[in-house]
C-alpha cells in the first residue's frame, strides 16, 4: 500500500486508554520547590522499539533522549522553535531554510548541526525505502534533498508544498540523533538498544522484556520551551518498568514496586484515587477511537445505513458503562485536544429516532426477528477486532445498534488476520485511532494511497478537501478546510467515534511535576520527588 504525509501515528487499544482524559497535565499538590536527585520506576506497556523513527502504529516509550527542531506547545497547539531557533519558508511553501541552535551537543560529545540535520532527514528516507520508516517518512513526503549552508543552516526542498512540516518536525519521529547512532548501528540495533540524543536523558541499559533505564545528562542546556525549567531533568535517572498486564502494573503501584503507573485501566482508577494517588491525564490529539467504515461494502456503501449507525450508537453510555471519569465522550472525528478540533457534539448526540427514519426512508424495513432488509439483503455489518480488551465497547454497541434494527456481528480475529482482511477488502468495520496534532492526520485516515481504511476514492468533494488543506498555508483558511472535512465525515458517516483516546499517568503525593507532549506522550523532565 502508498504511504503518506502522515501515516499512522499511533493504534492502541481501549485497554491501553481506558481511563484516560484531558483532565490534567500534571500530578501532586506543589507543598516546596523543585529539588534535583531522587530516581523513579515507571511501569509501562511494552514498547516495540527504542528508535521512534522505525516504530509505528504500536506502542512507544518517550524515554526523552532525542530532541527536535520544533516543539508544539501542549496547551495551545502552537509550533514554537527548539533546536531550530528560527526558521524562514518560501512563498510557495516548498522550501524551509533553518537556523539552528548553537552550543548543543549529543551525548556522545558530536555536535549538534547541519550536517546533522541533513543526514537524520537522509537517513528517514532511506529507512522508508527498506519500508522500515512509514510514519516518518511520510512526514517528509516529496523530499527533494537538504543542502547544508553552514554549520548552522540548512535548507529543506519539498516538490510540493507542506503545510504541516513545522508540526511534523515537532514529533519524535524525525528527533535529531546523533550521527555515530545513524553511522555505527543498524536499524535493528536502534530499535533494541536506543539511539544517541541531544536531550535531558541518556539510555544506561535496556533489558529486553524488562525494562529501560535512563539517566540524567547533568550538561543539559536546551531545554524545550513547554518545560517548566531550563537546564537538566530534576530526577537522576529512570528505571521504566515493561508490566504488560494492568493489574501487574496496578499491584506494583499501590504495592510501591513502582512510583508511577502509565495508562491506568478504567476498572482501577477509582481504587487508585481512593488510596492517596494523583491520576493525570491528556487526550490523544488526533483522530478519536472510531469504527472505520468499509465503504466499498455492498452495505456499508448505503449512505443511509451509515448515517442511522453515527445516529444509533449511545456514546454516554458507552463513556458510562465502558470507560470512567478520565475519559471524554468524542464530539468529533478529531480529539477536543486538536489544535483544529470543531466541536459536532450535536451532530453525534443519541437519536434511534431519527436513525430509524432515515432507515424507512431509504427502504430498510425491519424483518422478523428485528433486523432490517432492503432488496433481500439485511442490514448486518460485522466489527473485526483483535484485542480481547476491546470486546465489552463492541458488545454494548451491538446492542444499541440493535435497537434500529442493525445487526452488529463481532468477530474476533488475529492482529495478522485483522491486517490481511484490511488489505484484501474482505471487512466491514474495524477500530482505531491516529495521534498527531496537525490537520494532515485527516488525510491519513480518510485519503486513498494513505489511509489504511480507504484505498479507493469514494468522495471528489472530501478527498479534494483534504488534498487542499494539507498545502494551503493561511492557518486561518486551513483551519476553516478541516472544519468542512470534520462536518463531512461525521454527516456521511464515514468513521463512528466511540471515545476519545487518552494517555494516564497514576503517582503518588510526593512525586510532581508529571506532563505530556502534546500528542499524548508522557515527560518526565519536570518531574521531582518530594522528599
Amino acid at each position: 500500500m502508498k504511504r503518506g504525509l502522515s501515516i499512522l501515528a499511533v493504534v492502541v487499544t481501549t485497554a491501553a486508554i481506558a481511563s484516560c482524559s484531558a483532565t490534567s497535565d500534571a500530578t501532586g499538590t506543589v507543598a516546596a520547590e523543585p529539588r534535583s536527585g531522587g530516581h523513579l520506576t515507571v511501569g509501562i506497556i511494552a514498547p516495540c522499539g527504542l528508535d521512534k523513527a522505525q516504530t509505528s502504529g504500536c506502542n512507544f516509550t518517550n524515554v526523552e533522549v532525542v530532541d527536535n527542531l520544533t516543539e508544539q506547545l501542549p496547551g495551545t497547539g502552537e509550533v514554537v522553535p527548539w533546536l531550530a531557533e528560527s526558521w524562514d519558508v518560501s512563498a510557495d511553501g516548498t522550501s524551509y531554510i533553518f537556523h539552528l541552535k548553537d552550543g548543543v551537543t549529543f551525548s556522545n560529545g558530536e555536535k549538534f548541526d547541519a550536517e546533522a540535520v541533513k543526514l537524520n532527514f537522509d537517513n528517514v528516507i532511506e529507512l522508508g525505502k527498506q519500508g522500515r520508516a512509514f510514519q516518518s517518512s511520510a512526514y517528509l513526503l516529496g523530499y527533494q534533498g537538504s543542502t547544508v549552508v553552514d554549520p548552522r543552516t540548512i535548507e529543506v526542498k519539498f516538490n510540493q508544498p507542506k503545510a504541516g512540516f513545522l508540526q511534523a518536525l515537532s514529533e519524535k519521529p524525525l528527533g535529531i540523533i546523533a550521527p555515530e547512532t545513524i553511522t555505527t548501528k543498524t536499524p535493528e540495533e536502534r530499535l533494541a538498544g536506543g539511539v544517541i540524543g541531544s536531550g535531558p536523558f541518556v539510555i544506561s541499559d535496556v533489558v529486553q522484556d524488562q525494562k529501560i533505564e535512563v539517566k540524567r545528562r547533568d550538561d543539559y542546556q536546551w531545554s524545550s520551551p513547554k518545560n517548566a525549567h531550563t537546564g537538566p531533568a530534576y530526577l537522576d535517572g529512570i528505571t521504566f518498568q515493561i508490566l504488560p498486564e494492568n493489574a501487574v502494573r496496578t499491584g506494583a503501584l499501590l504495592s510501591d514496586q513502582i512510583q508511577v503507573a502509565t495508562t491506568v485501566p478504567a476498572n482501577d482508577s477509582a481504587n487508585i484515587s481512593a488510596q492517596g494517588f494523583d491520576i493525570a491525564s491528556r487526550s490523544s490529539a488526533g483522530i478519536v477511537y472510531s469504527y472505520f467504515a468499509n465503504v466499498k461494502d455492498p452495505v456499508l456503501s448505503d449512505e443511509s445505513a451509515r448515517r442511522a449507525i453515527q445516529l444509533g450508537l449511545d456514546r454516554n453510555e458507552i463513556h458510562d458503562t465502558i470507560f470512567d471519569e478520565y475519559q471524554k465522550v468524542p464530539t468529533s472525528i478529531l480529539s477536543s485536544t486538536h489544535p483544529n478540533y470543531t466541536d459536532l457534539g450535536a451532530d453525534l448526540d443519541y437519536n434511534p429516532e431519527k436513525a430509524k427514519e432515515i432507515l424507512d426512508a431509504a427502504g430498510w424495513k425491519p424483518s422478523a426477528d428485528g433486523t432490517r432488509e432492503k432488496d433481500g439483503r439485511k442490514l448486518s455489518v460485522s466489527i473485526q477486532f483483535s484485542a480481547s480488551s476491546d470486546k465489552p465497547l463492541h458488545e454494548l454497541a451491538q446492542q444499541e445498534l440493535k435497537k434500529i434494527g442493525v445487526e452488529l456481528r463481532i468477530d474476533q480475529v488475529t492482529a495478522a488476520e485483522l491486517i490481511a482482511n484490511r488489505t484484501s477488502g474482505n471487512w466491514q468495520l474495524q477500530y482505531g485511532n491516529l495521534t498527531r496534532p496537525d490537520p494532515d492526520v485527516l488525510v491519513s485516515s480518510f485519503s486513498p494511497g494513505f489511509s489504511l481504511y480507504f484505498t479507493k476514492d469514494y468522495d471528489p468533494e472530501l478527498q479534494g478537501l483534504l488534498t487542499a488543506q494539507s498545502t494551503e498555508l493561511d492557518p486561518a483558511k486551513r483551519n476553516a478546510q478541516t472544519a468542512e472535512i470534520q462536518q463531512i465525515i461525521v454527516e456521511k458517516g464515514y468513521a463512528f467515534p466511540a471515545t476519545e483516546g487518552s494517555q494516564t499517568q497514576a503517582a503518588g503525593p510526593k512525586i510532581h511535576g508529571l506532563s505530556f507532549q502534546a500528542p499524548w506522550w508522557p515527560s518526565y523532565v519536570d518531574a521531582w520527588i518530594e522528599n
